[in-house]
Order: structure tokens, then C-alpha cells, then sequence
């Protein structure tokens, strides 16, 4: 099965991480990046990008917002492909994941019309680590994309990640596994994004006109016009860096610094880690998080 890789870009400062891993998979055939750059100096390194794996997908009038995107879901059309859409702040990608995930979604028992892995700092996503005693936090979270807590508070995304990341750097990933899920009436942020092209060509324009709200029409109306859900591939971890409503008070922590370094760094032997112990999300603001 053919893999294709695509990303609405960009920023280069995620795509430069977000590329160390992509490139380094051969399972990817192909990386398209969307050129919905708003800073003239992204685009530049978008285009530096560019090579016999990587192709640059430029449209008019694409001016770096969000519903500029949906036009880009037109060249999807690849019969025999299994498309993966990457936001381009995914700042983790355990090795081999585009060939498990393609696997596990061609395998499932769902026929699902799409597919995510579980993802860090997915508001759903962190709502079913916590259903499944992953992590504890002291507001509840709810089951929603826009959640007031896992989707809009930076605290709680600064405290996730850190969780999150003394796992990845200890080797214990598994301790954010979780059942496979799946999604029919409700939006769920699309941050890692996975659909068969021969899907996508039999909604033709369907699959996402130019004037919705591309999260919103694929996660949550789409099931609903095929009668097939989404799924929450619950082994497969990957990790998103912020909304734009954490986006400025992350930028200011060492986290994305410490993905980066993570990419390149060797595997440490485990050290002792209670991991049947939740990842306690402490926070400096009692009146959240208290310890």
C-alpha cells in the first residue's frame, strides 16, 4: 500500500523537526506540503524542501488561513493510496508509525471513513487518557474539542507534554496506550489525519467542499453521510505541539527545544517509573491543577 505524507505549511519552526521525521520513513512514497504559508520566509524553506520524495502542492489564492485548506483535499486522489494529513507542529512520530498506522487502518473491523493515532494535546485524546487512568487531572476534562481545559488552558498542554515527554525519554510510550475508540457526531480536532484515497474520490467534492469547516465537516459530518464512524487508533502515539490558544505561552517553555532533542538522542534504559501510576498533571496555579 502506498503512503502519502501531507502537511498544510507551514512554519519552519516545526517543519524542520516535522521532516527529520517523515524523510527518515521510507514507508512515506511521497510527502506533498501544502503551501499556505503566510510569512515569505516559510515559504522559502518550504521550497528547499522539494526533491524526489517531496513535492510542493501550490494553489491560488491560498493565503495562509484555515479555510484556504480546503481547496488542497482536491489532490487527493490517488486510488491506491493511504493518505496521512499531518498538521505541521506533530513534534513527535515513533519509528515506523506510517507503515503500523496504514496497516492497522486497511485491518479494521470499523470500516471507519477516517483514522487517527491518539495524539498529545488532542482535547478528546486527553480526555480518554484520563477515562483510562493515563493521566489525572483535578478539573475533569470533557469530551469535547474545544474544551476549556484540554484545548484552550497552555498550562495544561505545558504539563502534558512534560508528562508525556519523561515517558518518551524513559522508553515507556506504552504507558499512553488506550482501547481503539471511535468518533460519529462529534468534531475532533484532525491533527493526524488518515483516509483511503478511494474514499476520498467516491465523496468527490463531498469529502470536503470549499465552504465548511474542513474539522468539523470531516470528523464529524462525514460519518454521518456514510453511516461509518471515525477511529482512535489507541497503540499509536504521536505527538501535536498547540492550538493557537496555547500556542504564544508554549513557545516560551524548552518543550519544543526537548522534541528536537529527543529526535536525535539514544534511547535511555529504562529508570524506575510506577507506570500503572497515572501522569499526575501538577500546575503552579493551585485554583487548576493542585498538587
Amino acid at each position: 500500500m502506498k503512503v502519502i505524507a501531507v502537511t498544510p505549511a507551514g512554519r519552519r519552526r516545526y517543519l524542520h523537526l516535522l521532516a527529520k521525521y517523515i524523510l527518515s520513513d521510507d514507508t512515506v512514497a511521497e510527502w506533498h506540503l501544502w503551501d499556505n504559508c503566510r510569512d515569505p520566509a516559510d515559504r522559502t524553506y518550504l521550497q528547499s524542501l522539494a526533491g524526489p520524495r517531496v513535492k510542493i502542492v501550490s494553489l491560488p489564492n491560498s493565503n495562509g488561513d484555515n479555510r484556504s485548506i480546503n481547496k488542497f483535499y482536491r489532490t487527493m486522489t490517488d486510488p491506491d493510496a493511504f493518505y496521512v494529513k499531518l498538521d505541521d507542529d506533530i513534534c513527535y512520530l515513533p519509528q515506523g508509525f506510517f507503515g503500523r498506522f496504514a496497516a492497522k487502518a486497511a485491518a479494521s473491523q470499523t470500516n471507519a471513513i477516517w483514522f487517527s493515532p491518539m495524539v498529545i494535546n488532542n482535547a478528546i485524546c486527553s480526555w480518554l487518557l484520563s477515562f483510562h487512568g493515563k493521566i489525572s487531572s483535578s478539573i475533569p476534562l470533557s469530551c469535547q474539542a474545544a474544551c476549556t481545559i484540554g484545548w484552550k488552558n497552555p498550562e495544561f498542554a505545558v504539563h502534558l507534554h512534560r508528562a508525556f515527554l519523561t515517558r518518551l525519554e524513559a522508553n515507556r510510550i506504552k504507558d499512553f496506550h488506550v482501547p481503539d475508540a471511535t468518533m460519529t457526531m462529534g468534531r475532533f480536532s484532525i491533527n493526524c489525519l488518515g483516509v483511503f484515497g478511494r474514499d476520498r474520490n467516491a465523496l468527490g467534492d463531498a469529502f470536503c467542499p470549499l465552504d465548511v469547516d474542513d474539522e468539523e465537516h470531516i470528523s464529524a459530518f462525514l460519518p454521518m453521510l456514510t453511516k461509518r464512524p471515525g477511529q482512535i487508533i489507541g497503540d499509536e502515539v504521536v505527538a501535536h505541539f498547540s492550538y493557537y490558544t496555547q500556542e504564544r505561552e508554549m513557545l516560551d517553555t524548552d518543550i519544543l527545544e526537548r522534541y528536537y532533542q529527543f529526535e536525535s538522542m539514544q534511547i535511555r534504559p529504562s529508570p524506575p517509573l510506577a507506570s500503572a501510576d497515572p501522569a499526575f498533571l501538577p500546575n503552579s496555579a493551585p485554583e487548576l491543577f493542585p498538587a
